[in-house]
This record gives C-alpha cells, sequence and structure tokens, in this order.
C-alpha cells in the first residue's frame, strides 16, 4: 500500500507508520546518507527497499517500536523513485525524487504564499501559479502545518509532500517556491522545499531555551516570555525537531520584523539558533549553507524613524558571526504601506544566487550586496567605496541618484546628491559645506536605487555611530 493510505497515528501500536515529513512525492538529499525513521510492532525486523538499489537494509524496532536506517542516495535525477518499507505488512512510497532540500523557515514574509495574503499580492503571481504544472517533476514543497510546544520536543508534524501544481504552487510560500524554481533551472535538478514558517513570530521562538540562553542575560530571558502570546522554544519543538532527522542541504531564513527593537543581540540569537539547527542535523563542520532575506523598509510606525536601518545592520553584523552564510538584499522591494513586500520573486532569485554562487560554485554574476567599504571626505564632498561592485554601480548616465543624505558637524541630515565612479559614490550637498557623515536609505522608509550591475540593491549603510540622530 501507498502512504497515502496510511491512516494510523504516529505512536500506535501497528504496522510501519511514518512521520508526515516521510511520504510519496518527496524529495530525497543527493550523494547522502539520508534518514529513515518511523515507529513498528515492538522488537519486529523492520526492511527498507529502494528502487535504485538491490541491497536491502534491515534493523530491528527497539522496545517501543521506534527503527530508524540510514540509506545512501545517487546523484539528483529526474527519474521517480520508490521506497518499500515492511516489518511484514509493507508501506510503499512513491514518486520520489532525488536532488536537493532546503528547509525554509521565518515569519509572514516566508509564510506568505505565492497567491499572496488578502489584500496583499504577489507581483506576477498569476503567471507562476497557472505553469505550476511545469514544474511537477522538479519542485516538490512540504508546509508544516502550525504547532505549539513549550520546551518539549514534539515527534511528528502535520504536513504533505506535494508535487508541483497550479493548488499547491498558489498556497506554497512565495519565497521559498520562487527560491526552488530559480534554483532548479540553474542547476538542473531536482529541489525540494520544507516550509516551516508562522507569521509574526520572534527569533526566540524558533530556538530551545538552552540556546536562548547562551544569548541573554536570565532578566532578558524572563523578559521574553512576556513579549507574545508564543513563547520562546514553542515552534522550535513543535515545528523544527520533528523535521530535524530530514536530511537537507541548506536553510533559508526570512525573519526578523517581530524582532526590530533587538539591535543589541539579534545577531547572536541568530548565530546562536543555526548554530543549533546545524547541531541538529548533525552537522559539525558548518557543511549546511544558511542563507537569509535582509527584511525590506516599510514605515514601522514612522518613515523618517531609522528603527529598520539599526536593525539591519544587526542583520549584517549576523554575516561574521554566521559560518557558509550569506544575506539577500531587498532595500528595493519595500513597501512603505505594507510590510510584505510583492515582490517575492526578487526574494527567492537572490537567495538563488547567493547559493549559485556560494554553494554550487558558479560564476558569471555578483550575488552579494554591495556594502560600504570605506570613506573620504574631500573639499565639501564624501566618496564612499562600496564592496560586491567590481564592474560598478549603477544607475549612472545621468539618472539621478536616490537615497542618500549628508550631514556637518550640527548633526543634521540633508537630502544629498550623488554620481557614480566605477564602484564608488560621491556625495555632497550645498546645504552642507563641510560634510561630517554620510547615511544611504538609513529611514524605516526612503527611495532608494543604488545596485551593482546585477541589479543587487546595497544594503543600508552609514559613516557615523550617532544612534540617537534621526
Amino acid at each position: 500500500m501507498t502512504v497515502a493510505a496510511v491512516c494510523l497515528c504516529w505512536g500506535a501500536s501497528a504496522a510501519i507508520v511514518l512521520p508526515k515529513v516521510l511520504g510519496s512525492n518527496m524529495v530525497l538529499q543527493q550523494q547522502s546518507e539520508v534518514n529513515l525513521w518511523g515507529r513498528a510492532d515492538a522488537d519486529s525486523k523492520v526492511t527498507v527497499e529502494v528502487s535504485w538499489s538491490d541491497s536491502k537494509i534491515q534493523t530491528h524496532s527497539d522496545a517501543e517500536g521506534r527503527w530508524a536506517v540510514k540509506v545512501a542516495t545517487p546523484a539528483a535525477s529526474f527519474d521517480p523513485q520508490t521506497i518499500t518499507i515492511s516489518d511484514g505488512e509493507s508501506v510503499t512510497l512513491e514518486n520520489v525524487l532525488i536532488g536537493d532540500v532546503w528547509v525554509c523557515s521565518g515569519q509572514s514574509n516566508m509564510e506568505m504564499p505565492v497567491k499572496g495574503f488578502g489584500n496583499q499580492p504577489v507581483d506576477n503571481s498569476l503567471e507562476y501559479i497557472m505553469r505550476g504544472g511545469e514544474e511537477a517533476s522538479r519542485i516538490r514543497m512540504f508546509t508544516v502545518q502550525r504547532a505549539r510546544s513549550y520546551d518539549k520536543d514534539m515527534e511528528d508534524c502535520g504536513g504533505e509532500w506535494q508535487c508541483a501544481s497550479p493548488a499547491s504552487v498558489a498556497d506554497c510560500s512565495a519565497t521559498a517556491y520562487f527560491f526552488a524554481y530559480n534554483l532548479t533551472h540553474a542547476v538542473d535538478i531536482p529541489v525540494g522545499v520544507i516550509a516551516t514558517d508562522w507569521g509574526g513570530t520572534r527569533v526566540e521562538s524558533w530556538m530551545p531555551l538552552s540556546a536562548l540562553r547562551d544569548c541573554v542575560s536570565e532578566e532578558q530571558f524572563e523578559q521574553k516570555h512576556t513579549l507574545q502570546d508564543i513563547k520562546p522554544s514553542e515552534l522550535y519543538c513543535a515545528m523544527i525537531a520533528p523535521i530535524r532527522n530530514f536530511t537537507a542541504r541548506g536553510f533559508l531564513w526570512y525573519q526578523g520584523e517581530a524582532n526590530l527593537g533587538d539591535i543589541d543581540h539579534y545577531d547572536t540569537m541568530m548565530a546562536r539558533m543555526v548554530e543549533q539547527w546545524r547541531s541538529d542535523w548533525g552537522d559539525k563542520e558548518n557543511a549546511m549553507p544558511f542563507y537569509y532575506a535582509q527584511i525590506a523598509p516599510y514605515s514601522y510606525g514612522n518613515s523618517n524613524e531609522i528603527s529598520y536601518p539599526l536593525f539591519v545592520e544587526a542583520q549584517v553584523r549576523a554575516l561574521g558571526k554566521i559560518p557558509n552564510c550569506g544575506m539577500a538584499a531587498t532595500t528595493d522591494i519595500g513597501s512603505e504601506n505594507c510590510i510584505h513586500p510583492a515582490r517575492k520573486f526578487e526574494v527567492g532569485q537572490r537567495l538563488a544566487a547567493l547559493a549559485l554562487a556560494q554553494t554550487y560554485g558558479q560564476g558569471g554574476f555578483e550575488a552579494k550586496a554591495p556594502r560600504m567599504e570605506s570613506y573620504e571626505i574631500r573639499d565639501g564632498k564624501v566618496t564612499v567605496r562600496l564592496s560586491n561592485a567590481g564592474m560598478g554601480l549603477s544607475p549612472w548616465y545621468g539618472e539621478p541618484i536616490t537615497g542618500f543624505e549628508i550631514a556637518g558637524a550640527d548633526r543634521v541630515f540633508h537630502k544629498a546628491k550623488a554620481s557614480i565612479s566605477g564602484n564608488s559614490v560621491t556625495v555632497w550637498s550645498d546645504e552642507v559645506r563641510e560634510p561630517v557623515a554620510v547615511r544611504y536609505a538609513f529611514r524605516n522608509y526612503i527611495e532608494n536605487n543604488l545596485h551593482n550591475m546585477f541589479g543587487i540593491p546595497s544594503v543600508p549603510f552609514r559613516t557615523d555611530d550617532w544612534n540617537d540622530v534621526k
């Protein structure tokens, strides 16, 4: 029988019962020793047969019926495979692909489906939904159902592997789907995405209490239990722990809006979360890449405030604390009036570009965002040199450059003019004769248009350290 016919609850005393994340239509990580596990009758022999090998794998369940095996997988292929597991009665998983698996987590901007939220669209959603069936042999999706458990790891989660189709694409995380879409066509292998996300949630919810205690004082630890209904550890225990045995290539993360004020320790918490996840997946060498999205510009209560760019600075600092990681910039796709940007394709594409460059070793483009490297003040102007812009910056050919502000010793910022030369920008204002500081895109929402030659936007930056100056 197929796994779809198994209606037994996880933990029931019966023939083979699998966790939901092991099912027909799934993608298994290529060229790995992947984990398969489940329940059977107590103290019974369990046999695993896979269609890509003539070998049988045998093990015995323990006194509680638990069993687990590792299965070697071949190179990625679009050929459907089967897995049969038996303890006398057999369960067969069908239409299994071998490729790369990515775990995608975060809050509402990761959760936002291709069809969008109510009155909050995703650009070009109809096109990708209608063409979803074309990707059935390439993209497979698993969405972890919402659940909560405080400081107690759950064994299983709700969800089901689905092939890409108009209906399944519509409901899939847009960021995860567009990442998979861009990646599968770039490397020509199947891609599976496991979306485990919950809107409005803080990073503390996605890490165990022991990891959180490593990052904050006891007073902060207690205070974080009062900030929202979902407490620290609840989503880690219910929506990460049940899938951590599922062998994967790497992680995607789009979260941060709920932690906007934690500029002094968000980067530390995120780095500790990544360390925990890698440990959970058995990654002792930081081999599993972690790519995350910069949160996007939005009014956040007041467009002229600077809580947003201060938080982005924490996200940038995390780049130096998390080995084998990358951040996809979103400075150019925000919306002043909607916290959920409609341009999710660009988010997925930029995350895929980072993976293509850093994980798959392909070149021909620059996936990293321009960042301030150095600056010089001379003759009433400030020249800023940027990294990750080897072919230069845009816009040029006379198009106005927006998003810059400049200040003198009075610390009053004025809108500035700018010009580009190679990977440098020279900034000035007739209202500031002796400049002291320059800022770029350094408000919650301000029009900006500085990119490298591959359309990757610069992250917000500043030359000052005046956190109290707006």
